[in-house]
């Protein structure tokens, strides 16, 4: 090891090496030295910084039988001499049995915990669902769920959530306290015009349903985003997750709800498809339908795009599912007049749109401002509408229908039908199981993965066309179970808007 006069003469003098780094010793000072290191690849420093960049200063001392070595600062930003003082305060100290380097570590940890006690959970919600192996409808649910569940604690840190806390607001989930607001008809019969429809009004529940799948939900979201917020980097962490009370053995507070079984009965097949007809919303109308007559998944339809409909081969295509695989399905009869009569139907609301609009221009009437803006956005919709990709599209940022939350209330205003779009998929399922499909035809329709240690299944490729006559004899079904309503037969077409 070289040993020189440290000062700040020397080593600027010092010639940076082409590799590596050489540590030069103090001659007076035991202990204290200066690194001098190769520079980066593509560095320039300036002149001013020519003569000490890449030089830092040392000390380097045994502290109880170890040997420990401590930056002290690089010579750009400190002076030789003044590093010099402050080597011989901290040899001093190492002498003694302290060790810098645990006291910059301790340091580093303790402004690492006051920032993560800083951090909101609103913040640590945005970090968590960023970190880049969630779907974006898993996104979508857990943004839902603090929204619904958590809004009052979103901008408190989530550090702050405690134990109580956390239990209290569970059992409040669960008991229907935080919900969203139903829709019910409105009970003066003056307040509806005659010949119109009972209109809707929001309401609170008196008699709030449980909510016990939702309360679990929330938590182990809430307990999976403090896991990751307070983390620490070698995986371990002090933290105790609040939401463990819940597994506590004095508490043990989870629901563990059943899976759902509900679906729509066939006695209230009849009923419900009478309302979902008498929609306003054709696109909500049709999405409706579409979900029971093929048994897809919410988003699952919501986003198929009319470039995977193939009306030639009768078939279309599901890009984004569950488990990540494609997922083509024929079209019954009843599917490809449905779908042919949606895309004749956007047509159609154009044309009245233009219609409209074009005798609002002609008119002898004195329109207001705000007739005639309604009149232009009628055409605007009607056009983007027309133009979506989308064969059920939305007026929202995704471009595609989202929830058809209002559309479910009025169904349940006129027919006391409770339902959600999953149960279609139940009701659709259910009703195949019962014309004795086999197991893998059901899979394959719902697109449901094979078990791993399915050796026959394994073999067993089901081609479109061999799912085209399980899937008309399943609308056949639906169609024939719709029809049941004390002896009377109810038009099955599916209407053009």
């Amino acid at each position: 090891m070289p040993v020189i006069h440290i000062t700040k003469t020397s080593v600027e003098g010092l010639g940076r090496p082409t590799e590596g780094r050489i540590d030069y010793f103090d001659d007076t000072l035991r202990g204290f030295g200066a690194r001098v290191s190769a520079m980066r690849p593509g560095a320039q420093p300036s002149k001013d910084q020519e003569k000490t960049a890449g030089k830092t200063y040392f000390v380097m001392r045994r502290v109880n039988g170890k040997q420990v070595r401590v930056k002290i600062d690089t010579a750009d930003k400190i002076t030789a001499e003044l590093a010099r003082k402050r080597a011989e305060g901290m040899l001093a100290d190492m002498g003694k049995g302290s060790d810098p380097n645990e006291g910059k570590r301790q340091a580093r940890k303790d402004t690492e915990e006051k920032k993560q006690k800083a951090v909101t959970l609103q913040a640590a919600l945005d970090d968590y669902v960023q970190k880049g192996n969630l779907k974006e409808s898993t996104i979508t649910n857990y943004k839902d769920l603090f929204k619904t569940y958590l809004s009052d604690w979103l901008t408190r840190p989530a550090a702050n959530i405690t134990r109580d806390m956390v239990l209290e607001r569970h059992l409040g989930i669960a008991n229907g306290k935080r919900r969203y607001q139903t829709l019910q008809k409105v009970t003066d019969p003056g307040a509806v015009k005659p010949g119109g429809k009972a209109k809707l009004k929001a309401v609170v529940d008196p008699e709030p349903k449980r909510k016990e799948a939702a309360a679990d939900n929330c938590m182990r979201t809430l307990r999976a985003v403090l896991n990751y917020t307070f983390e620490s980097d070698d995986g371990n962490s002090l933290y105790n997750n609040p939401v463990n009370v819940l597994s506590s053995r004095k508490h043990k507070a989870w629901f563990n709800v059943d899976r759902r079984q509900t679906l729509i009965r066939n006695t209230n097949l009849p009923a419900w498809y009478k309302a979902v007809m008498s929609l306003d919303n054709g696109i909500v109308r049709d999405y409706l339908l579409f979900l029971l007559f093929t048994g897809l998944r919410r988003k699952e339809a919501a986003t198929l795009k009319w470039s995977r409909v193939d009306f030639q081969e009768g078939s279309f295509t599901i890009v984004d599912t569950k488990n990540g695989e494609l997922h083509m399905l024929p079209l019954s009869s009843y599917l490809y007049q449905l779908l042919v009569d949606r895309q004749a139907g956007l047509e159609a609301e154009l044309e009245e749109a233009l219609a409209a609009q074009a005798a609002a221009r002609v008119t002898t009437e004195a329109l207001t401002v705000k007739q005639r803006q309604a009149i232009d956005s009628r055409v605007a919709l009607a056009e983007s509408r027309l133009a979506s990709p989308y064969v059920f599209p939305g007026e929202g940022k995704t471009g595609h229908i989202v929830s058809p939350k209002r559309a479910l209330a009025e169904i349940f205003a006129a027919t006391g039908i409770k339902f959600s779009c999953h149960d279609l998929r139940r009701t659709f399922a259910t009703i195949a199981e019962s014309l004795d499909l086999s197991k893998y035809t059901l899979k394959d329709l719902l697109n449901h993965k094979r078990q791993d240690d399915d050796v026959t299944g394994g073999y067993i490729i089901m081609e479109l066309e061999r799912l085209r006559s399980p899937m008309q004899k399943i609308t056949d079904a639906i169609q024939e179970r719709v029809k049941r309503q004390h002896g009377k037969v109810i038009q099955m077409k599916a209407e053009a808007e």
